[in-house]
Parts: C-alpha cells; sequence; structure tokens
C-alpha cells in the first residue's frame, strides 16, 4: 500500500535543528567587473573569448533577444566572471523563485528537521489513556505545517486511535490551524482565478497537497445521472452535477471548482461542477487535481472518512479553534526530513511545497505566521548570507505568477553562498539533474552535459529561467543563471536556446 501512495506522491509532486552556517561565514559576492580587469592568462581570455561567440551564436539564432535576456556564469570558487550579460537586470525569475525559498529553510532548520502534527483530547485519565471506548468532547489535529501529509497518513492516525480504544467521538473534529495567521492564499495567487492543484491555498494542516481528483462512472442505465467520487474522500466538496449516462464506450466529462465565498457563519468553500456524458461500456473518467479553498475544513472532512474508514463513529461536524492547555496527545505524528521536502520541492518545483515552507519561515523567531513575516524572514536570510537585495522582490515561495523579481547576479551570488554552506550537499541533491531526472529528465540529454549539470528550471508565459551548478571538463564548478523575459512568443518555446546557452557554459574548459 505505501508504495502505492509513494507513486501517488510523484504524481501529485509534478504538477516539503540546526545552527545557520550563514552565522558562521563571511559574505560571499560575485565580482562584478569584467573578466579582462582580472589580468587573465592568454589561455583564460581565449576561453572567455570563445564562450562569448557560442553563447552569442546560441542568442542570435532565435528572437529571444528581442525580449530581456539576462545571464551570469561565473567561477565558483572564485568568483571569476566568465560571462556576463545584464547580469543585474531584476527579471521574473518564476520558479527559480525555489531556490531562495529551499535555501532559506535549509539555513533555518537543518536538513534533518520534521514538522510535527499532533491529535489531542481531553477527559483521559492521568496517564493519558480513554477512559471506556467514547471521546465525549472533540478531537484536536493540531497543525504543524507537514507539506507532505496524505491520506495515507490520516488512515494510519485513525487506526491508532482504534487501537487505543477508541470506538467514537462525540464532539467532532476541530482543526488547529493557529499556527498560520491571515490569509491562506500565498501573495499573487489571486492574480488568476484558476481551479489548478498548482493554486492551492496553504493550511498548518493540509492534505494531498490541498488538491483532490474526481473519479466519473456511468449510472446504471442510460439516462441516469453519472456517479462521482473524490480522492481523498470527503464531504465537504459541494458538488453540481450534470452528468449524464449514456450507451457506448464514449467520454466527454468536463469537471470545474469554483470557490463558495464565506457568507455569514458560513466559511470560504468548494464547489466542483461535472457536467458532460458518459457511456454505460466506459472506462472510469479521472479528471486533472483541482485545487480546494480551505485546507482546515477539507482536512477535517478527510479524516472523517478515514475514521469511518475503520470504524469509529463521529459526525459530520469540522470546526477550527486552537487546542486547550490541558488537552493530552494520543497520536504524534512526524513528516520526513526537510531534506526529503526539498528534494521534492526543487527537483519537481512543487509549488506547494515550497509556500508551506516559506510559510514555516515566517513562524520562526516569535513570528506571527503571516505571509508579512515569511517575507521578511526570506530577506534577512539574503542579506546576511551577504546578497545584495537591491530591486529583488521575493513576495511568495514559488515563483508563481507575475511579481517576483531577482537578477541572474543575486541567483548566482546565491549558488556561490550556498556552494559552501553547512548544508551544500543537501542543497545540491535537491536541484534537478541534466538528462537524468526531475524537470531537466528530459532537457540538456547530450552525452557532453548529461548529468553534469544540477539547476533548477522556471516556466511561466513571459519568463524561462535556468539557474544551478555545473561541472566543467578539468572538474571547474560554475555557477550559473539564464533568464529571459518576455519574449515574443510563450517563454518555453525558449528552453532550447537556454539550453544550448547551457552547453557552451558547460564546454568552457574543452
Amino acid at each position: 500500500m505505501k508504495k502505492i501512495y509513494y507513486s501517488y506522491f510523484i504524481a501529485l509532486a509534478l504538477t516539503a535543528f540546526s545552527v545557520p552556517a550563514s552565522a558562521q561565514r563571511a559574505p560571499v559576492q560575485v565580482e562584478k567587473a569584467a573578466p579582462q580587469a582580472t589580468n587573465p592568462s592568454a589561455e583564460l581570455r581565449q576561453k572567455n573569448e570563445r564562450l562569448k561567440a557560442a553563447i552569442e551564436a546560441a542568442l542570435a539564432g532565435s528572437d529571444v533577444t528581442q525580449g530581456k535576456v539576462g545571464i551570469l556564469a561565473v567561477d565558483a570558487a572564485t568568483g571569476q566572471v566568465l560571462y556576463a550579460r545584464d547580469a543585474d537586470r531584476s527579471m521574473s525569475p518564476a520558479s527559480n523563485t525555489k531556490l531562495i525559498t529551499v535555501a532559506a529553510a535549509l539555513d533555518e532548520f537543518g536538513p534533518a528537521h520534521t514538522f510535527q502534527t499532533e491529535l489531542l483530547a481531553e477527559g483521559l485519565d492521568a496517564n493519558g489513556e480513554l477512559v471506556g471506548d467514547t471521546l465525549k468532547g472533540p478531537l484536536y489535529i493540531k497543525g504543524g505545517g507537514n507539506a507532505f501529509l496524505l491520506y495515507e497518513n490520516f488512515l494510519d492516525w485513525a487506526n491508532d486511535l482504534r487501537l487505543q480504544g477508541v470506538k467514537k467521538i462525540g464532539g467532532g473534529i476541530v482543526v488547529d490551524n493557529t499556527l498560520f495567521a491571515g490569509e491562506d492564499l500565498p501573495p499573487l495567487f489571486d492574480t488568476k482565478n484558476e481551479d489548478a492543484a498548482y493554486r492551492a491555498p496553504i493550511g498548518a494542516l493540509s492534505v494531498n497537497f490541498n488538491g483532490v481528483t474526481v473519479l466519473v462512472d456511468p449510472g446504471e442505465k442510460a439516462g441516469d445521472a453519472a456517479t462521482y467520487r473524490f480522492v481523498p474522500a470527503n464531504k465537504h466538496i459541494q458538488v453540481v452535477n450534470r452528468a449524464t449516462t449514456t450507451s457506448g464506450r464514449r467520454r466527454n466529462i468536463q469537471v470545474s471548482s469554483e470557490t463558495i465565498p464565506a457568507t455569514g457563519d458560513a466559511e470560504i468553500g468548494t464547489r466542483i461542477v461535472i457536467s458532460g456524458n458518459i457511456g454505460l461500456d466506459a472506462r472510469t473518467f479521472q479528471s486533472r487535481r483541482k485545487r480546494i479553498d480551505n485546507p482546515a475544513q477539507f482536512a477535517g472532512a478527510v479524516f472523517i472518512e478515514a475514521l469511518r474508514a475503520v470504524g469509529i463513529e463521529v459526525a459530520q461536524k469540522v470546526s477550527t479553534g486552537k487546542t486547550p492547555a490541558g488537552a493530552k496527545v494520543m497520536v504524534t505524528h512526524a513528516s520526513q526530513p526537510l531534506s526529503y521536502t526539498a528534494f521534492a520541492t526543487n527537483k519537481w518545483s512543487n509549488n506547494f511545497m515550497s509556500e508551506m515552507l516559506l510559510r514555516m519561515l515566517g513562524t520562526t523567531q516569535g513570528r506571527a505566521g503571516t505571509w508579512a513575516a515569511s517575507q521578511a524572514a526570506v530577506l534577512e536570510f539574503l542579506q546576511k548570507s551577504g546578497i545584495d537585495t537591491t530591486d529583488m522582490v521575493v513576495k511568495n515561495g514559488s515563483g508563481l505568477y507575475d511579481g517576483n523579481r531577482t537578477s541572474p547576479r543575486q541567483f548566482v551570488e546565491l549558488l556561490r553562498f550556498m556552494a559552501t554552506h553547512q548544508w551544500a550537499p543537501e542543497y545540491r541533491a535537491s536541484l534537478a539533474i541534466s538528462g537524468v531526472d526531475g524537470t531537466l529528465a528530459r532537457r540538456l540529454e547530450d552525452a557532453s552535459v548529461r548529468g553534469k549539470i544540477r539547476a533548477k528550471t522556471g516556466t511561466l508565459n513571459e519568463s524561462a529561467a535556468l539557474s544551478g551548478y555545473m561541472r566543467t571538463a578539468t572538474n571547474r564548478e560554475i555557477a550559473f543563471s539564464i533568464i529571459f523575459n518576455d519574449p515574443p512568443t510563450f517563454a518555453w518555446r525558449y528552453r532550447p536556446v537556454q539550453d544550448r546557452v547551457a552547453e557552451a557554459i558547460e564546454a568552457f574548459d574543452d
């Protein structure tokens, strides 16, 4: 069963105690002088000239230069500039923003850090054990910012409670989401009203990345309403089912989700609309994952289904609130280590995990747990790392939508800082490997560069970014950043140009 859920996690991810090392290290900066200012040897000068010609040839082969092009490549150890083009221009970095989020999280928490979720109750005996088989009050679930909770975990918790003798919960479920304050939706996410799961809100207790899949099957006979079910199962989401059953095998099903605004005492919610038709002999239709709007209510509803699955009676009642001081812990769950979350965030560009990490940064040092606190924490990390934050804008942790701004030089400064950081191996390991895995599995596959580049991709309609590390033939490590903004057509169309620039940089010492 765990293998099934691990595979499910990978599918979802494709669409989260140490002393900061930065406090012990002098700032690392990239020199801004041109290569000639360092009086390089004739051989090095020739390499620089050859690299410049190769990059300019790669750019000249397309119309990408009609937009903005920022590139910087430096020797990671020395800071020697190998190539620079508009390296100080503040640009939209797309998902390269995750490089900043993961670096700040590793620096603050360390790779072994785990995030705790607790199930608590009142009315237990002095030893914290259940009296009888019924919890007369509610069961409290205290969210701790775990970005990697799945329905499987909820089933495990429910089974733990059943083994402790719980057969009934009389007071429903109370979700303690108080670790975070303010809006659930990350900054800039309101730019577009999309129902895709990559735009999910963030809650201290969240399950299945705050997204849901809809499965649709035919009814018993033609003319009947189609049947549906959710993964994960829940009764939180309202459904408008307009889909009908027809004869044959054809499927023509549409699934969309919409926000139900908060009104009066009613909290914000989600409505799924199913329309179209499905044949009696058709295979099950599976929708793309849809975002939900209320993480706490959704998680509580999913947990109720897990409780019922193991035979625990509980009312369909979910509320939010703070856990009483006298409540005792019945179940504790630790997340995967932070290094695992960093891996999933950067290799697979998981927006949800990156936003959860950013939100957790806002809870440190006695902060209020708001998005503003998270932004302040990231800025403090960048500044103490010796990175010039002039014109830098970090609004969210994923880079989704237009609003973040970073220059190629700022990314390279970050990469150089992390190259000698206490957690440098974990940081490098979080990056996709050229031609091997993650978002670079099908890029830079040529034998000359396959496996030699570790980098973070980034793509929006108006932005394509690639920043990371590479090794040359002489084992020189190069830190680089290549960002295209506002090209004549969709930015993703220019990935081949970006790859040719990266290949030229890797060939510097050939």
